[in-house]
C-alpha cells in the first residue's frame, strides 16, 4: 500500500474514532466518509441516504464485478484507553473497529483510483450493524450493480496480530432478541385466587426454553435469558403482567426459526391454561453468515501470496453479522484479522482498533481483485 495513503487513513480512522455515532444515527460518520473519497479520489459516489457505496469502474466489457463492504457504526460503551482521539461522545465509542474498517475501505478506493484494476469494484459504506439493522437493505446492490463476489472484513483478538483468519462454513450465527409478554389481571396480593397472574407462565416457558435446547441440533443452537421482569416490587398487589427477554442464537438460521416457534407455540398454550392474553416482540435479528468455500481458498490463497500468517479456525466465532445478508445472494467470504492473542477484546472499554491492520487489510482486498478478476467465476 502507498505509505501516503497509509497515513490518509490512520488520520481518517483517528478522526471517525473521536466522533462515534450509534446505528442508525451516523449522519456525520456517513458524510466525513463521503467527503474524504470525493476530496480523495474521483470514484463514482452513489448516496443512498442513510448509506452510500462507491465504484470503481474499470472500463472493460463484460469484466467481474466484486463488492466489498465495511460498517461504520459504533456502540453505546464509552472508553478507557489513553489515546490522542479519545471519542468525544460519553458513553459511545467505536468499540467493534468500525471505524478501523471503514477506514481500510476508504484506503482499497484510494488505490484503485490511483493504480487500478482489471474488475469493477463496488465498495460498500453500510451502517447499523450492531444491531442488524443495515445490511439487509443495502445487500441490495448486489443485484443492482450485478456482483459476482462479496467480501468484508472484521478484526478479531485472540489471533496473532495480522494473520488472516478463516473459517469454512456457517462462520457467525443467526440470533434475535425475543420477548415473550403475558399479559393478566393484579389483585390483592392475599388474595391471588382473583387475579390473573403471569409468574407460573413465565417460570415454565424459561423452564421449557432449557428444555428445547436439550434436543439435537445439526448445528449450535443456544438461549440465553437476558431480563425478565413480574409485577412491581409492592408486596400488596398480586402481579399482572410479566415479560421474558432472551437471546436465541444458532448456526443454522432454519434451526433458530424452530426454536422460535416451539416457544411461540407453548407460550401460547399457557396463556390460554393460565387465563393471560400473550404477545411477542423481537429485535435485533442477524441472518447467518455462511463462506462460500471457493471463495474462502482464493482469500487463503491471497493471503499466502503475500507471506501472511494464515489461521483456519477451529471453532466459528459465536457474535452475529449482518453481513450473511449479502452471502444469501451472492458468494463471498467474512475474512478475520487477527489483533493480537493479548490484545483487548471487542465491545470493552479499553478496545481500540489495531493501527496496524489497515495496510493488512488494503493489501489483502487489492490481491483478492487481482487473483478474482483472472480466476474461473464462482457462481
Amino acid at each position: 500500500m502507498n505509505k501516503k495513503n497509509l497515513e490518509l487513513i490512520t488520520k481518517l480512522r483517528h478522526e471517525l474514532h473521536k466522533h462515534p455515532e450509534l446505528s442508525c444515527q451516523e449522519t456525520w460518520t456517513k458524510a466525513h466518509l463521503m467527503e474524504f473519497l470525493k476530496e480523495h479520489t474521483k470514484l463514482e459516489i452513489k448516496d443512498m441516504g442513510a448509506w452510500f457505496y462507491a465504484v470503481y469502474r474499470c472500463g472493460k466489457e463484460g469484466a467481474k464485478v466484486l463488492g466489498f463492504r465495511a460498517d461504520f457504526d459504533a456502540l453505546p460503551i464509552g472508553e478507557t484507553c489513553q489515546v490522542s482521539y479519545v471519542s468525544e461522545t460519553a458513553g459511545q465509542g467505536h468499540k467493534c473497529g468500525h471505524d478501523g474498517h471503514s477506514s481500510m475501505l476508504a484506503g482499497l478506493a484510494l488505490e484503485l483510483d490511483q493504480s487500478g484494476a482489471d474488475c469493477d469494484v463496488i465498495l460498500i459504506f453500510q451502517h447499523g450493524e450492531e444491531i442488524g439493522a443495515g445490511g439487509l437493505e443495502c445487500s441490495q446492490v448486489i443485484e443492482k450493480e450485478h456482483m459476482e463476489q462479496v467480501y468484508a472484513f472484521h478484526n478479531l483478538t485472540g489471533y496473532p496480530e495480522g494473520s488472516v483468519d478463516l473459517y469454512y462454513g456457517a462462520c457467525q450465527p443467526a440470533s434475535v432478541g425475543f420477548t415473550i409478554l403475558f399479559e393478566g389481571k393484579t389483585s390483592h396480593a392475599s388474595q391471588p385466587q382473583n387475579g390473573k397472574n403471569p409468574a407460573v407462565a413465565i417460570a415454565e416457558i424459561i423452564l421449557y426454553m432449557n428444555e428445547l435446547l436439550k434436543e439435537e441440533h445439526k448445528g449450535i443452537v443456544l438461549a440465553t435469558l437476558v431480563h425478565t421482569e413480574i409485577g412491581t416490587k409492592n408486596f400488596g398487589i398480586s402481579a399482572g403482567r410479566g415479560e421474558v427477554s432472551m437471546t436465541l442464537r444458532a448456526f443454522y438460521g432454519e434451526e433458530m426459526d424452530e426454536l422460535q416457534k416451539k416457544l411461540c407455540e407453548r407460550a401460547e398454550e399457557l396463556a390460554e391454561r393460565e387465563g393471560l392474553t400473550v404477545r411477542f416482540e423481537e429485535t435485533d435479528r442477524f441472518p447467518d453468515t455462511v463462506n462460500d468455500e471457493k471463495c474462502l481458498d482464493l482469500v487463503k490463497s491471497c493471503a499466502e501470496k503475500l507471506g501472511k500468517q494464515v489461521v483456519v479456525m477451529s471453532n466459528p466465532f459465536y457474535a452475529s453479522e449482518d453481513f450473511g445478508y449479502y452471502l444469501k445472494k451472492c458468494p463471498g467470504a467474512m475474512i478475520y484479522l487477527g489483533n493480537g492473542e493479548d490484545y483487548a477484546a471487542l465491545h470493552t472499554t479499553e478496545y481500540d482498533f489495531n493501527d496496524h491492520l489497515l495496510e493488512a487489510g488494503v493489501d489483502l482486498d487489492l490481491e483478492i481483485i487481482r487473483e478474482a478478476s483472472k480466476a474461473p467465476s464462482v457462481r
